[in-house]
């Protein structure tokens, strides 16, 4: 694979999740100081078993682990508690998944759960 690749991924995406800094989440409550989060899960999607979509030398589950990585780094540099259902390559069925995002920080609207996953698209598929 292809370093600079990884290493534009990786600078694309943590511009993109860290360019404000707040968070809006589903019911639209925003949080302008994360110390009022009781914290984060990053799930990187699919992995072991489950490669996900592939293309150009590229693995789903490699990528997804990647930038799970950088954003569970940043957000401890930022003071964030966050944890990670996968640090590894290991394959996770839902329930196994499930049971990691809530035994990190329950269930409360204070948390926060990100799970990335990275469409395959291409000519058939213009808007991916």
């Amino acid at each position: 694979m292809n370093f600079r690749f990884w290493r534009f991924c990786v600078l694309f995406f943590s511009n993109l999740f860290f360019y404000k800094s707040y968070i809006i989440i589903g019911d639209d409550t925003m949080y302008d100081d994360f110390r009022a989060l009781t914290g984060v899960v990053i799930d990187a999607g699919h992995g072991g078993s489950d490669p996900g979509a592939s293309g150009n030398g590229i693995i789903e589950k490699d990528l997804t682990l990647l930038i799970s990585k950088y954003m569970y780094d940043r957000l401890r540099e930022l003071g964030v508690p966050v944890k990670m259902t996968r640090t590894g390559d290991e394959t996770l069925d839902s329930t196994v998944r499930s049971k990691r995002i809530t035994d990190a920080y329950g269930t409360g609207k204070d948390v926060i759960v990100i799970s990335n996953h990275i469409n395959a698209g291409g000519e058939r598929f213009p808007y991916v």
